[in-house]
């Protein structure tokens, strides 16, 4: 009986064994004749597009010949766009509640647009445009260069026609450099120079028992004064003056290509007015700001005569949009070189964290920088600096790392955009040689301290604070106590050591005295044709130039130009600002205590004085 048990269990293992061994071998079958169907079909489809794209390729490309180009920007102009993080929890719920994304600016690089207006004047394909500046938030830096460029695309024959509501003395400057300006007869100009208004929190501070703490090193460091004055002082009047070489580069300008002085415009045109000799209406178009008043209608239609209608309507404008425009253009030629020229963008107010539109987030630089001067195939740097300053901590955590890329043998150039001053400079001066734009906005070099207290408040409310350490500084609470002399002179101290530090490291990288850079110092702010007469900087060009020089300097004979991209943002600015507020709130009013945070954060090398009127 166990003999046929084992006989009978023996012959089904067995039978059992061949259905795998039979499963097993179809299986591998059908892996190797998948496989080898999906590699024959992946060739024979790639035969075959490539045989046949052409056809629809060529026929559903943007054709440009002939046509009209349009181009009406409407964001923010940028050195390089930084890379979005995706929206939290906050921000989507907000969505959902008022039914509509919230509205993230449009970027356009600033060397994309001047190479744009380069292609469109080298493109045979094409001989005219509709452009409408009125939209573009700039530096009032960049201006000039990309005025230029139009200028010399209506030189070289083109026609470039604007068609603007509204023009400010940004995009006027641009407007002038056109063929043509055109305005409803609603339309608005804003000429009025270079400035504005700056608030001043003194008597706010008294009347709300709020008592500012501020401590500057540098006479010009003026850009806290708004804090414990009432009205601006001379010294940030005089800071002010590097407007005055740009203004009257605006005006000549303007006054070359249309006959119009922006000066009178803004200070005197308004008696015109008064004693109505123009009317507001045709004002514009009598001081001679446009060529032609029209409504959108009129506008329209004389386009269509000047320019033709398209193929598919006759109603419809020869027009090619600016994006479709684009993809006429050739592409850039793919460098294939293995030796690597990194730019790096530095843009923005220097703080901790990640890199975001107006912040030049250590933390993102600084893994820029790393990456960089790791990768073997980086054989020289260029930094654009395009910043006020900011933080001391994290302007030096990026400086260090410059540091350890000119420690590998790997050069390091600057090439300064718009705005490089302070804390901007502070991670510039090192490099092996800076490259600043004619009106590059540098200098600032000083420090100052920001703080407030409330020990007034706590006063008025009646309330006491004490308590009881083994240290002398132990229980004191700055925000909620009044500051003893000492403690204001030990901050002051360390305020005053930073700015000797600023000073000392400015003299020996620009191999300058230190009674010297004593003296140019200050908080003042320069031109960068000033600060190339002072040694400030070493020669006014842009970032072709540093890129040049660097490839000589490093020695190359063939390279290519990376442009690094910044590290996605954990957080967006919506959500940092918040948590911020918040957290603002609960130190004043809940007593967060002040040494958990780290006393360094309070102490600025920034240019406030560098951002008004901008």
């Amino acid at each position: 009986m166990n003999d046929g048990i084992f006989s009978k269990i023996g012959n089904f293992l067995g039978l059992a064994w061949s259905y795998i061994v039979i499963g097993r071998d179809f299986f591998w079958k059908g892996v190797r004749f998948t496989f080898a169907t999906g590699i024959f079909l992946a060739l024979a489809i790639g035969i075959i597009y490539s045989l046949i794209s052409p056809i629809w390729t060529s026929s559903s490309a943007p054709d440009a010949e002939g046509k009209v180009v349009v181009f009406k920007p409407n964001g923010v102009v940028v050195d390089q766009e930084p890379t979005r993080a995706p929206n939290e929890p906050i921000e989507e719920f907000l969505n959902e509640i008022l039914d509509s994304g919230m509205p993230e600016p449009r970027i356009y690089e600033y060397k994309f647009l001047l190479k744009f207006f380069d292609d469109f004047t080298n493109d045979e394909n094409v001989n005219s445009m509709i452009f409408d500046p009125s939209g573009l938030s700039m530096p009032i830096n960049y201006v000039m260069p990309l005025a230029e460029k139009i200028k010399g695309a209506v030189e070289s024959g083109k026609e470039i026609i604007v068609r603007a509501e509204f023009l400010n003395d940004v995009s006027y400057v641009l407007a002038a450099s056109a063929s043509e300006i055109s305005a409803p007869y609603y339309s608005f100009f804003s000429i009025n120079g270079f400035g504005g208004t700056r608030e001043y929190y003194k008597n706010f501070f008294e009347k709300f028992l709020i008592t500012p703490r501020i401590i500057s090193a540098g006479d010009f460091k003026t850009g806290p004064e708004s804090f414990t004055r009432d009205s601006m002082s001379e010294e940030a009047k005089l800071n002010l003056e590097f407007y005055k070489p740009l203004w009257s580069k605006y005006k000549t300008f303007v006054k070359e290509a249309r006959n119009v002085d922006m000066q009178w415009i803004a200070d005197e045109s308004y008696k015109d007015l008064i004693s109505n000799k123009v009317s507001e209406w045709d004002a514009a178009l009598e001081w001679g700001l446009i060529d032609v008043m029209e409504e959108e209608d009129d506008f329209d239609e004389r386009m269509l005569e000047k320019f033709g209608s398209s193929e598919d309507d006759e109603d419809e404008l020869n027009a090619i949009p600016f994006r479709s425009y684009l993809e006429t253009l050739p592409k850039e030629e793919i460098q294939k070189s293995k030796n690597i020229v990194k730019v790096i963008t530095a843009e923005g107010t220097i703080m901790g964290g990640d890199v975001m539109l107006g912040v030049a987030g250590s933390d993102g630089i600084v893994e820029m920088i790393k990456d960089a001067h790791e990768d073997e195939n980086t054989k020289a740097i260029v930094l654009r600096v395009n910043s006020p300053g900011g933080s001391v901590v994290a302007s030096d955590y990026i400086r260090w790392e410059i540091e350890k890329a000119q420690e590998k043998g790997i050069p390091v150039v600057v090439s300064m955009g718009s705005l490089a001053a302070s804390g901007g400079y502070w991670i510039s001066s090192l490099a092996d040689k800076i490259y600043a734009e004619s009106d590059t906005i540098t200098g600032s070099i000083g420090v100052f301290g920001t703080s407030f207290s409330v020990e007034n408040i706590y006063d008025w409310l009646g309330i006491n604070l004490d308590g009881y350490s083994t240290t002398k500084w132990g229980a004191f609470d700055p925000i909620r106590q009044d500051w003893p002399q000492d403690y204001e002179d030990t901050v002051r101290s360390g305020i005053n050591s930073i700015y000797v530090k600023f000073t000392t490291q400015t003299s020996i990288d620009r191999n300058i005295p230190l009674e010297t850079v004593r003296e140019i110092a200050k908080g003042r702010v320069y031109s960068g044709e000033r600060a190339l007469e002072l040694g400030l900087v070493d020669e006014i060009g842009v970032t072709k130039d540093a890129i040049e020089y660097v490839v000589g300097l490093a020695e190359l004979e063939d390279y290519k130009v990376v442009y690094a991209k910044p590290p996605a943002a954990n957080s967006t600015g919506f959500t940092i600002a918040i948590r911020n507020f918040i957290e603002s709130m609960r130190n004043i009013f809940f007593g967060k205590p002040y040494q958990e945070k780290d006393p360094m954060e309070n102490i600025q090398v920034y240019c406030f004085e560098c951002t008004v009127g901008s």
